[in-house]
């Protein structure tokens, strides 16, 4: 069976449903890791570089259900993208939004895009710096975020997948300040928005934007160039 062009996704931090409690959703800005507690500290000799413990994270931010590997429930950004392409003439088989954790069984020879909607991917939010002493120690959502994009590469090497990774999302302004992360996750670029997620900046012209994509047209992918009052940011890394 041939894989689908087009495999939207997001980490887990984003699509679980944190068992309905609407606070509990900043949960993914508890620290999870202090990479230099003390190893003779009692905390350590309990809960090694765990800060929030794990056990209390995977209850609170329990996983989304999916079918087959398809998510139930995503992003509303992701979404938009899915919906858009599937009205500008991309077929159902090749688009997916797929669960972070069965990421591997989509991404094959034929993907062209893996989408990522990113909030939150290096943890530089408000309430995150707060949670973390100012990145002293690392969040839930940072932790996913890259557990996420190691997962999109090993199956990329697994699979002899050419993809290209763009991410995108209101939180993808982060990147401009930990530029390292751009080569160690292997994106190819970032479309960085002000409305929440890639959507909105592209609604209306999702088939072309990802067709001037696959086809590494970068200079016609904002479908709002040539408007002064609006515009899309788009990065490419070689």
């Amino acid at each position: 069976m041939a894989s689908p062009k087009i495999v939207l996704t997001a980490d887990r931090t984003l699509m679980s449903e944190y068992r309905g409690l609407s606070l509990a959703t900043f949960f993914g800005c508890a620290p999870a890791i202090n990479p230099t507690r003390d190893k003779s500290s009692i905390w350590y000799k309990i809960l090694g570089n765990q800060v929030t413990p794990k056990i209390l994270f995977d209850f609170i931010c329990n996983y989304a259900p999916h079918t087959n590997g398809v998510a139930k429930y995503a992003p509303y950004g992701l979404r938009k993208v899915e919906a858009g392409l599937l009205r500008d003439g991309f077929k159902r088989e090749d688009v997916v939004v797929a669960h972070p954790n069965h990421i591997e069984k989509f991404i094959g020879p034929e993907t062209e895009v893996v989408g990522t909607h990113e909030m939150d991917p290096l943890g530089m939010g408000p309430v995150t710096m707060t949670f973390t002493y100012g990145r002293r120690q690392m969040s839930y959502d940072e932790f996913y975020c890259r557990d996420l994009h190691r997962r999109i590469n090993a199956a990329k090497k697994k699979n002899g997948s050419h993809a290209k990774v763009i991410a995108g999302g209101s939180g993808t302004w982060q990147y401009n300040y930990a530029p390292e992360k751009i080569g160690e996750y292997g994106l190819y670029a970032i479309l960085e928005g002000e409305l929440g997620g890639i959507a909105p900046e592209i609604d209306g012209h999702a088939g072309n934007f990802f067709n001037y994509l696959i086809d590494g047209q970068f200079e016609n992918m904002d479908p709002f160039r040539k408007r002064k009052d609006f515009k899309v940011d788009i990065k490419e890394f070689k």
